[in-house]
């Protein structure tokens, strides 16, 4: 089962305008940081059955 870890629209405007300062504070690029920041921020998150990797963890 995958998750997804959905980040807040603050979350990504911040990220987005770290971005935006990181490379120099130059316009025209602000679609581009928004996308970069919702990829970096968004997170999927695998979830295996317990069982599964209980028996993972006895397979050495």
């Amino acid at each position: 089962m995958i998750e997804h870890n959905e980040p807040s629209r603050e979350d990504i405007a911040h990220r987005a305008y770290e971005l935006y300062v990181r490379r120099g504070s130059g316009p025209g690029k602000a679609v581009e940081d928004w996308v970069r920041a919702e990829k970096e921020l968004t997170v999927e998150v695998v979830v295996a059955p317990a069982k599964t990797i209980a028996g993972l963890a006895g397979r050495n």
